[in-house]
């Protein structure tokens, strides 16, 4: 018939041929069944009847389409039975056929069907299920297999005697039973309830069978048709009639899954045995692979149930619904490893154990069917678990479980992993009052805290519970904790005012909680006083013997304050001194240790702490303002070394850390401050126009600080101190990267950067070490930008002033030297250069490595005021950049050597006897530059 179809229909001008098989699988597909059965059906006439049905109806539109309609099919006398059944033995489709005539009659029929597992009962019952709800009968479904109590909702027994047990389990049944309609019911050898067997009334132990029998079966009510599926054989002297299920044969397996799974023989074979011929796999896997199975079916399987319980218990206790299970996760709720599963139930995992497991969507769809009291042992198998990888999963199943006790112990053990507590936040509040929900709030409160995360959600609600405490400690703690919130804020009058509340000044004993919020208060008192500019009572506050409760924090301000007091070895001895054991803080000392380092002219040193805290942040999970921020420092560490290029990159990383806020008010002083320092770097870079570009962006959002206003009083003048920066570079007509020369002529941008400088240094700033910092940086760009080298000599005197420690000092040496060498006064100048340099090898760590681009510029300055040496000059300069880790400035160096060269009338003359064409198309500075980079690529120059 089909091919006679395909005859008359007229030809497709591409694509498949109208009524091919490859065209009717396509048909299928698009209809909605299931396009693997066409061929059996064609070849073999096997197939469900909806997919029959579906192929009757396409063929059916192409004999209307050439006039030739189908013949009429006899219906058949009997109704259409399941495929699963029609396929798969008599005994099935006997025992469905007969107990729904029973139903349709009226009669009310009791049936007992029996078989090992896997011949079949679970299909049997699921089918029959499915056909009574379709013509409207209400269907109450009971699986009794292992702990039976959570299906029956079975309380524990009142007593312990076996009377009491049996007489609890009665009861349950009874409740269980529908008042009308069909019960069905499948019970497995293994059926417990609380642990104990199934009871006669007398008190002894009966078979699940047996028990079945006689407490749901003989004592169903009259007008309820039950069917009863066992794995055990009926008890003896049963009178009603039992039907003996078998699993299928190798060969009907075989064909079933090569008709619904369209498999080759061969593979049809493997799975039929790694099955093990159950036919209660083998529909299921079916309806799998079609997505065709309902949560009872997964529910119906041992094993897909006890992966649907395992997967539901873990997703309820996983704090991201998003993130693959780890392996040794599920493998701990599953009691065994998800890839030995069944064919059948490995089908609803994707993934594999080194990526993590995701369920399929049939799987996550059966979730909210599991039991709560089914989801307790597989989250007690995790919270069991003691690997390091699973604490997240850990603690959030003891709060799954209301552990509150094993989880608060565990926090106070290992005060770290509370950064796993904030997204379990909303089931811990619910914990009975006390001291187990006192001390979960608190260390939520104190990870954000320790984060600088005050606006958390999660921190406000632990902390309000933590203030309506009727325990006078704990109110303190949490008052202290607000008065942090509003220090990071930049609300410091709100801070004090917390600090001044009753709960606070009236402090006394030694209760924990007492010695913690005093540790705490007198570390705000610090920082209040460090913002006021009193560094004796910043430091009276840090050394006062109560603040050691606050350990590494306290040791981490002690470094902080002896910093700000210039107290240098003090600051790098208790930055150090903060161990690894508590990796944020840990974290934050190495970023200051960094900071301190670029200041005291170590860049190299400066660079690898900068490197180590950040890989600890990201390691202790910190927020990305903190992250961005180390990344910015280290980018700065970067262009000190000469590498501006890599350092952007590490810039670029911070600013997608940190993007502009989304609200008007919101604050932008974070990323104001990471536009801010990419300026000096776009100037590195020679891109004076993108780094106008990044100072006007960070302008504008400091222009509304609606928090931290002293923080944004101070990038202010720091971003428009480097826009004159921008102005100066591009007026010098070089990138802002050392060695750099001051101006010999005047320019437009020159005077808009010395008229910007002026008004920042006539405006004063802050009292704090910061701000004298960078006073200093605006006298010294200020003598660059000066043509005048008197003049530019003056305002050296000026920086020289400042300098507190002898790199600053070098600094002002080197630019002293520079102004000498532009007023014609090179023996002067080589008096402040020798200086210089004994003062670099001060600052320089056990006579190692210092600040590179100052040694270059050093270089280069003598080079210039030496250019009367001529030939002797250029190899006594050779040998000094022979240094590797001056390679990025040496053609900066032999660029300013070249200028100075220039000068000479003789220049020619002495180029050339150094080898370098004094006739080529370059100017002598690039010709010189040119020359010695040559060099060094052919292999002459040992550098």
């Amino acid at each position: 018939m089909l091919a006679d179809l395909r005859a008359h229909l007229p030809p497709t001008p591409g694509g498949q041929a109208r009524g091919s098989l490859r065209w009717l699988e396509a048909e299928m597909r698009r209809r909605g069944a299931n396009p693997s059965s066409v061929r059996n059906i064609v070849y073999r006439g096997v197939g469900t009847a909806a997919d029959k049905a579906a192929l009757r109806g396409i063929l059916a539109d192409l004999a209307r389409e050439v006039g030739r309609p189908l013949p009429e099919v006899t219906a058949p006398a009997r109704p259409e039975t399941p495929p699963e059944l029609d396929l798969l033995g008599r005994s099935k489709t006997r025992a469905y056929r007969q107990f729904l005539a029973g139903v349709r009659t009226g009669r009310a029929p009791r049936l007992m069907v029996w078989g090992r597992a896997g011949a079949g009962k679970t299909v049997l019952l699921s089918q029959v299920g499915r056909t009574l709800e379709a013509q409207g009968v209400p269907v109450t479904r009971l699986f009794l297999s292992g702990e039976g109590a959570s299906a029956l909702k079975m309380p524990p027994p009142a007593g312990t005697s076996y009377a009491a047990q049996a007489q609890a389990q009665m009861d349950a049944a009874l409740a269980a039973l529908p008042p009308a309609g069909a019960l069905l019911v499948r019970v497995t050898a293994d059926l417990r309830f609380h642990g104990q067997p199934p009871r006669a009334p007398d008190g002894s132990p009966l078979g699940a069978a047996a028990w079945a029998t006689g407490a749901l079966l003989a004592r169903a009510p009259a007008g309820v048709a039950v069917l009863l599926a066992l794995e055990d054989e009926p008890p003896p002297g049963t009178e009603l009639e039992c039907i003996e299920l078998r699993p299928p044969t190798p060969a009907e397996a075989r064909a079933y899954l090569m008709t619904h799974l369209n498999l080759p023989r061969a593979e049809a074979e493997r799975l039929a045995r790694e099955t093990g011929r159950s036919l209660d796999r083998l529909t299921l896997l079916a309806r799998l692979a079609h997505e065709g199975a309902t949560p009872a079916d997964l529910l119906a399987d041992p094993d897909t149930r006890a992966l649907t319980e395992a997967a539901a218990a873990l997703h309820s206790a996983g704090p991201d619904p998003a993130a693959p299970w780890p392996h040794a996760a599920l493998t701990a709720v599953l009691g065994r490893d998800p890839a030995a599963l069944p064919p059948h139930a490995r089908m609803l995992l994707r993934g594999d154990p080194q990526a993590g497991w995701q369920p399929a969507p049939t799987l996550r769809a059966a979730w909210p069917e599991v039991a709560p009291q089914a989801r307790i042992a597989p989250l007690r198998a995790l919270a069991s678990s003691e690997a390091a990888a699973l604490t997240p999963l850990r603690l959030a199943a003891w709060a799954a479980l209301h552990d509150w006790a094993a989880l608060a112990a565990h926090v106070q053990a290992a005060p770290d992993d509370a950064r796993f507590l904030p997204p379990l936040w909303p089931v811990l509040r619910e914990a009975p009052p006390g001291d187990h929900r006192e001390a979960l709030a608190r260390a939520v409160v104190a990870h954000h805290a320790g984060r600088g995360d005050y606006g958390e959600v999660q921190l406000r609600g632990a902390l309000f519970t933590l203030l309506e405490s009727p325990r006078d400690p704990v109110r303190a703690w949490a008052r202290v904790k607000l008065a942090e919130s509003s220090l990071e804020q930049g609300r410091m009058d709100a801070a004090q005012t917390q600090l001044a509340h009753p709960d606070v000044t009236g402090m006394t004993g030694h209760d924990p909680w007492t010695r913690a919020a005093q540790a705490d208060a007198l570390l705000v008192q610090a920082a209040l006083a460090r913002w006021r500019g009193d560094l004796a009572a910043a430091t009276g506050a840090v050394t006062d013997p109560r603040a050691a409760q606050g350990g590494p924090r306290a040791g981490l301000w002690r470094g902080l304050i002896a910093k700000d007091a210039g107290r240098w070895p003090e600051a790098l001895a208790a930055l150090r001194a903060v161990p690894a054991g508590s990796p944020l803080l840990s974290a934050r000392a190495r970023y200051q240790e960094g900071d301190l380092l670029l200041r005291l002219g170590q860049p190299l040193l400066a660079l690898t702490a900068l490197q180590d805290a950040a890989g600890r942040l990201v390691a202790a999970g910190s927020a990305d303002e903190e992250q961005a921020r180390v990344l910015a420092r280290t980018a700065t560490a970067l262009r000190r070394l000469g590498r501006p290029a890599e350092g952007w990159s590490h810039l670029e990383r911070a600013l997608a850390l940190v993007p502009p806020p989304e609200r008007r008010h919101a604050d932008g002083v974070p990323r104001a401050r990471l536009l801010s320092e990419g300026v000096p770097l776009l100037l590195a870079l020679g891109r004076p126009d993108a780094a106008l570009t990044h100072a006007a962006q960070a302008l504008t959002l400091l222009a509304r600080p609606d928090a931290r206003p002293a923080e944004a009083s101070y990038r202010e003048r720091r971003t428009r101190y480097r826009a004159a920066l921008a102005y100066l570079s591009r007026g010098l007509g070089r990138p802002y990267l050392q060695p750099l020369a001051g101006a010999t002529a005047d320019h437009p941008d020159l005077v808009h950067a010395r008229a910007a400088l002026d008004e920042l240094l006539a405006g004063g700033g802050g009292g704090a070490d910061r701000d004298h910092l960078l006073h200093l940086d605006m006298w010294l760009s200020r003598a660059l930008a000066e043509p005048d080298p008197a003049r530019a000599l003056a305002l050296t005197g000026q920086a020289l002033a400042l300098a507190a420690h002898p790199y600053e000092e070098a600094q002002v040496r080197a630019m002293r030297a520079e102004a000498l060498v532009r007023a014609g006064q090179p023996e002067a100048a080589l008096t402040d250069l020798n200086r210089a340099h004994a003062l670099l090898r001060r600052a320089a760590p056990d006579g190692g490595p210092g600040d590179p681009g100052l040694h270059a510029q050093l270089l280069a300055v003598e080079a210039r005021a030496s250019v009367a040496d001529g030939l002797t000059m250029l190899a006594w300069l050779r040998a000094a950049l022979a240094d590797p880790h001056l390679a990025p400035f040496r053609a900066g160096a032999w660029r300013e050597a070249g200028h100075a060269l220039a000068a000479r009338p003789d220049a020619g003359a002495l180029l050339s006897a150094w080898g370098v064409d004094p006739h080529s198309v370059f100017r002598l500075p690039d010709a010189l530059v040119l020359h010695e980079a040559a060099r060094l690529a052919s292999g002459d120059g040992r550098w």
